[in-house]
């Protein structure tokens, strides 16, 4: 069992390694591996290196963050999809403490387009759409993580109800429409044309999920009229993925097909959110087991050098198990984001 300064070093090795790779131009299955561009993979990142931040209190992780979004800016307004709206969580966050002018004329800008323009299902649900919008009429459990988030974030900075409204609007519809009746997982998406599940229950889609869902509960608040639906459902999901866990504490990348490998993204993701959920009242100790095995586990994934191994690269839809099986381990900056994410809340709450 790791303590709170075994916990603080590995934390630390994560945060120095993605920064010092943020320059790397490597040939990698992900090509967003550095970090040239503005992406959901650069905003996983972000939001991990600010939360490390917050627990480590090193002045070099603010001082990326702010020299990345500053050269950003500088470059201009990046393209605006759901994806690309990632970054913007931890732009609100570092805007809450500055007040830099043209941090917030960038958040209120993507929060407008999520409104008015962001591509949607008929009955309101966000496409999952991309810098093109290579998925139309498709959901995809991303979307909660990339988009919703910040828009929960946006909303209670500015007080701008219907931000909040909307993202609470988007985790009924993305719950409703990717919920697996057999399990209580989520699928990776859904297809509004032929009104079906696509792809599998894939680990790192209900890590995004579990994620954002203690964020935008937090961030609603418990007056707001859709925080009983939306904590029961992170319960019984929580629960559902408790359920799935491997006995070495990770889970596989498909979770209910344990011929697939054991993945760390998902662990990560899920011991983040097991451990945030706990702190933040939003389920009690029954999962105190399952969380400290999943930390443990994530701990262990994480190297010398400062990588989280094992983890999946970027992943479309797929077909079925054996081709999200076939998806090579990659270090990507998602990849660093959520193992930052898990080791940020164990220290936030360091019982496990």
């Amino acid at each position: 069992m790791h303590t709170l300064s075994a916990t603080r070093t590995l934390l630390a090795r994560l945060a120095a390694r993605t920064i010092a790779r943020a320059s790397a131009s490597d040939t990698h299955p992900d090509l967003a591996i550095n970090f040239s561009t503005w992406q959901w993979h650069q905003g996983v990142a972000l939001f991990g290196l600010h939360r490390a931040h917050a627990a480590l209190g090193d002045p070099a992780i603010a001082a990326f963050i702010d020299d990345w979004l500053r050269a950003r800016l500088a470059a201009g307004d990046p393209p605006k999809s759901i994806n690309t709206t990632a970054p913007l969580l931890t732009a609100a966050h570092l805007f809450e403490q500055t007040r830099d002018a043209r941090l917030g004329r960038l958040c209120q800008s993507f929060a407008d387009w999520c409104l008015r323009d962001a591509p949607r299902l008929p009955a309101g649900a966000f496409e999952h759409s991309c810098t093109d919008n290579v998925y139309p009429r498709q959901v995809w459990a991303d979307t909660l993580f990339m988009g919703c988030i910040f828009l929960a974030k946006w909303g209670r900075l500015t007080g701008d109800t219907a931000l909040l409204d909307e993202a609470a609007r988007q985790f009924a519809d993305h719950y409703r429409l990717l919920r697996d009746t057999a399990t209580g997982l989520i699928f990776h998406g859904y297809d509004d044309g032929k009104h079906a599940h696509l792809g599998t229950l894939w680990g790192r889609g209900n890590g995004w999920f579990a994620i954002a869902a203690n964020e935008v509960l937090s961030l609603l608040g418990p007056a707001h009229p859709a925080h009983p639906a939306l904590l029961r459902d992170l319960r019984a999901h929580l629960a559902a993925a408790a359920a799935a866990q491997d006995a070495s504490g990770a889970w596989h990348t498909v979770m209910d097909a344990p011929a697939t490998y054991l993945e760390a993204t998902s662990t990560a993701a899920l011991a983040c959110a097991l451990t945030t959920a706990t702190a933040r009242g939003h389920i009690g100790a029954e999962f105190s087991d399952h969380t400290a095995r999943a930390l443990e586990r994530t701990r262990s994934w994480i190297n010398d050098t400062g990588d989280l191994t094992h983890a999946s690269a970027g992943t479309p839809v797929m077909p079925d198990a054996a081709s999200y099986n076939a998806i090579p381990f990659a270090v990507t900056p998602f990849s660093q984001g959520l193992g930052m994410l898990a080791l940020a809340s164990a220290m936030e709450s360091p019982a496990p």
